[in-house]
């Protein structure tokens, strides 16, 4: 195998590095601004957008066996249990 060197002026080399730095702010802001992403405990409606599912299919899951914490008549999913029990659907 045999490698590739590439050469930059300075001016180039700190182009670059603002570039990645942008996008590396960029992807940060973009995960601090979605709350769902922070979160440890997901009410249905997180749930359901964490997973990218309606609320009737939540309601089916839940059926299924999906765990889920009962606080003050709310009902909240651990992202842990959710991502083990959406694991154990997966075909062998």
């Amino acid at each position: 195998m045999s490698e590739l060197s590439f050469e930059f002026s300075a001016d180039s080399k700190a182009e670059i590095q603002k570039i990645f730095r942008d996008l590396a702010k960029q992807a940060v802001s973009e995960v601090m601004q979605s709350p769902v992403e922070r979160k440890m405990y997901l009410t249905k409606k997180e749930a359901c957008a964490y997973l990218s599912i309606s609320y009737a299919t939540i309601q089916k899951l839940i059926l299924m066996g999906l765990p889920s914490i009962q606080i003050d008549g709310k009902c909240l999913f651990s992202k842990t249990s959710i991502d083990q029990f959406m694991k154990s659907l997966e075909s062998k």
